[in-house]
């Protein structure tokens, strides 16, 4: 199938009407450029796709879907921050404490004088925005345009990393295997929701997305030089963005290499390579940052209200949490480890299931975040396949999982599971693990019996935490 297909070209043509239904009802973004951008991200996206050996027409439908329901996302969010609220595309109203620091040293970065500069760890996303800025003006819509579309990319390469690992390992067609990545990654409402908002998500998963995809390859086959290189140019690019949005995450890429690369006699230097990309990017960072001006905290010069920089907000909702894990930032790293079982069970819950409105004042689409169920679906697999289904699995999955599962773990570790978000990047890591269970299933004796137990225990925790939180929200 390609996009040339009937029924599809119709399909596509509904979602520009919707993009320009939603423009007329939620205004606030420039009719036309707003318009043009969400067409450019869908005819760029869909060439992309197009040259991609694992496509599908399931994984078509996916994509248009995703796109369709960010496109819609992105517009009320811009309408919410602008003309709900009395603001304009320049100068929004956010009330999400990351995207307000951001947007201000975006500012700051252009020579706006309303900008005011962050603090040097959120700076690159900044820096990146500024750059934007110079081709497309001031304006909130582009970044989360751009977040939409790498949204969209991630996807795809959701889809080509399990392509690589599961192709010829399970009897299922490499483009079963890839669309049913797709799906599961698109179904994911947290996941998805990262293409919606002014937060470094989007990118971040794109990052790891690359670096995934890149590593695969380059472990799994052997293909000519020329295709070596294009991946190791790809590997290179995901530590780029990291570089510039999180550079303590580059040790997570060093990890993987040392994990996913064979150390045989063939494989050291690709190993060495890998590992040197990332060292570089981790130097060329602390250097810049090391050499960046001192900057200011950031106030909100904007609109909306000033947020401290306490982790824990002391809202009443979170008072049961907040007693178990009060001073958590300052624990020794053995009692962190001592408490990462509770740690990485909130992180995998939230967020949860209900409260669809406490958010919404950082964006409507938060309200679609709460959707846990998905994600849930795609955990249990994903739970199933480390419990039961890794032993008889396919050499590079097993490493790709490990790794996937270590970096996972690492912000609950950190931050008591409380920033979920945060551990969005890994699961284009993680997804095939879900995908060889799925397509595996009729040699797994215990699935359906892991199904219940799951089921079950996961009714008892939801229910448990809203009872704890009194139907709040972690």
């Amino acid at each position: 199938m390609t996009t040339n297909d009937h029924v599809f070209a119709y399909a596509q043509l509904g979602y520009v009407l919707l993009v320009i239904v939603a423009l007329i009802i939620f205004p606030g973004a420039s009719f036309f450029p707003t318009l043009l951008a969400m067409i450019g991200v869908w005819v760029v996206v869909s060439i992309v796709y197009q040259r991609m050996p694992w496509r599908s027409s399931v994984g078509w439908w996916t994509l248009l879907i995703a796109a369709t329901i960010m496109a819609i996302g992105a517009i009320t969010n811009i309408h919410y921050f602008t003309a709900e609220s009395g603001a304009t595309t320049e100068f929004p109203i956010l009330q999400n404490a990351d995207s307000l620091r951001f947007y201000n040293d975006a500012l700051y970065t252009i020579g706006s004088p309303h900008g005011i500069p962050t603090d040097l760890k959120n700076h690159g996303y900044g820096l990146l925005i500024s750059l934007l800025w110079r081709i497309t003006g001031v304006t909130i819509v582009s970044p989360i345009v751009v977040n939409m579309f790498s949204m969209l990319l991630s996807i795809i390469l959701c889809g080509g990393i399990a392509w690589r690992m599961l192709r010829g390992e399970t009897g299922k067609s490499g483009r079963w295997i890839a669309s049913c990545a797709m799906v599961m990654s698109a179904s994911v409402c947290y996941f998805l929701n990262s293409g919606t908002l002014l937060l470094k998500e989007a990118l971040l998963i794109l990052a790891f997305s690359l670096i995934g995809f890149a590593m695969t390859s380059l472990v799994k086959y052997s293909p000519r030089r020329s295709a070596n290189i294009k991946m190791m140019i790809m590997f290179a690019i995901g530590v780029i963005i990291i570089a510039f949005l999180r550079y303590n995450y580059l040790f997570m890429p060093i990890v993987g290499a040392v994990i996913l690369v064979k150390w045989q006699r063939r494989h050291l230097s690709m190993g060495a390579i890998l590992m040197s990309i990332c060292a570089i990017g981790w130097i060329v960072s602390i250097l810049f940052y090391s050499t960046a001006l001192v900057l200011d905290t950031t106030v909100n010069i904007i609109g909306g209200e000033r947020l401290g920089d306490a982790f824990f907000s002391g809202d009443p909702q979170h008072d049961a949490y907040n007693g178990i894990v009060d001073g958590y930032l300052s624990f020794p790293w053995w009692k962190k480890v001592l408490y990462l079982p509770l740690s990485a069970a909130v992180q995998y819950l939230i967020p949860l299931p209900w409260g669809f409105t406490d958010d919404v004042h950082f964006g409507y689409t938060l309200a679609y975040a709460h959707i846990s169920y998905p994600w849930y679906a795609v955990g249990g697999l994903i739970l199933y396949y480390i419990i039961g289904g890794a032993r008889r699995s396919p050499d590079v999955l097993r490493r790709m999982t490990f790794w996937g599962i270590l970096m996972w773990l690492v912000p609950a570790f950190l931050f008591a599971g409380t920033v979920s978000r945060y551990a969005l990047p890994m699961l284009p890591l993680l997804i095939p693990a879900a995908v060889y269970v799925v397509a595996m299933w009729k040699s797994f004796a215990t699935l359906k019996r892991w199904i219940w137990c799951y089921s079950i225990l996961l009714v008892i925790g939801l229910i448990g935490g809203y009872v704890v939180q009194k139907g709040g929200i972690l």
